[in-house]
């Protein structure tokens, strides 16, 4: 009998990175109808971008679900992120409390917040993985 498999608990936890700008698209995603402001050039390469540490994708539903805005189309690296996987576990148990935190209610209005000051190379991605998505300018079918 096969191991049990837990089904997605959209939990939002695979969609947080230990980089916290870029998710990288790759010539496999090309043809998919990714939409234009979901994505960024740098450098030559095409990017989908993060925001606060998760994909600026992932979005939270009225019940706190957190939930893909592109699932029909999302990029290979999305694709190949398997619930129940070991990269599943790992998430989970890594990053599970930053999606929590994404699920509570936003800052009331009369919050103070402190902007956060980026110097140029903030934006970048980190080398080793600007490194390894493939050179050329990739523009998604319009």
């Amino acid at each position: 009998m096969p191991p049990h498999i837990p089904d997605c608990t959209s939990c939002g936890a695979c969609c947080f990175g230990t980089h916290d700008r870029y998710i990288a698209i790759l010539p496999e995603d090309v043809g998919r109808a990714i939409p234009p402001e979901a994505l960024t050039e740098v450098e030559g390469r095409l990017f989908m971008t993060m925001k606060d540490g998760h994909c600026a994708q992932l979005t939270r539903k009225e019940d706190a679900r957190l939930v893909c805005a592109i699932y029909d189309v999302r990029p290979e690296a999305c694709r190949a992120f398997r619930a129940g996987s070991f990269e599943c576990g790992r998430a989970r148990a890594h990053r599970l409390p930053l999606a929590e935190a994404m699920r509570l209610p936003a800052l009331p209005p009369n919050a103070v917040t402190e902007p956060i000051e980026k110097g140029p190379e903030a934006d970048l991605p980190p080398a080793h993985i600007l490194a390894s998505v493939p050179k050329g300018r990739m523009k998604p079918p319009v």
